[in-house]
């Protein structure tokens, strides 16, 4: 188990270093200090994870940890450059390019993987994240389009609401899943104990 976490490690620190567009003799060598995220069998529609196969569900927890050491990792590699827009610290940023680049890492880590359950790896190639061949990484690029679209059109113009309206984020439909729940559970009425 030693060995494999420390295999994990490694590929971490890969993983990070090829993030920047910085050349990887200039990169600082990150060295990942949180466990890689484990994963616990979870049920689903026809036993244990669903039909044709084995489902996990990420440990919350460790995912969320492991996501974290990535992400100061990579502002270790940057260091200097935190200010600079996204685009101009990271290869092919397409949308939020003009973010400051620490700005950019923490929605990464905040909104897209807490705000969805997900590590880097749910959207990204690992050690290849300037690469778009992963259907994630598409669909949260039109999903941001679209949320973008809904804080500055559709809220924007509705009048009579309030001015210190919260913006749409991943968290507002996903909270923490990969497919947001369309149904909600009904209220059950106070049981009276008199």
């Amino acid at each position: 188990m030693k060995s494999r976490n420390g295999a994990m490690l490694v590929l971490a620190a890969i993983i990070v270093g090829s993030c920047t567009s910085q050349p990887a003799s200039q990169a600082p060598s990150p060295q990942p200090s949180a466990p890689v995220a484990q994963t616990v069998p979870t049920p689903g529609p026809g036993g244990p994870g669903g039909p044709g196969g084995q489902g996990r569900r990420p440990n919350p927890v460790q995912q969320d940890s492991a996501r974290r050491a990535q992400v100061d990792s990579i502002m270790h590699a940057i260091a200097g450059r935190e200010q600079q827009p996204a685009s101009q610290v990271f290869k092919n940023v397409k949308l939020l390019k003009d973010m400051p680049a620490a700005a950019f890492l923490k929605n990464m880590d905040e909104n897209y993987g807490r705000g969805l359950g997900m590590g880097c790896g749910n959207c990204h190639v690992l050690g290849k994240f300037d690469e778009d061949t992963r259907k994630n990484k598409r669909v949260a690029r039109d999903m941001q389009e679209m949320t973008d679209y809904i804080n500055t059109v559709r809220l924007a113009n509705i009048k009579e609401l309030d001015e210190d309206y919260v913006k749409v984020t991943c968290v507002t439909c996903h909270a923490g899943s990969g497919h947001p729940k369309a149904t909600m559970p009904v209220p059950m009425p106070a049981s009276s104990s008199r």
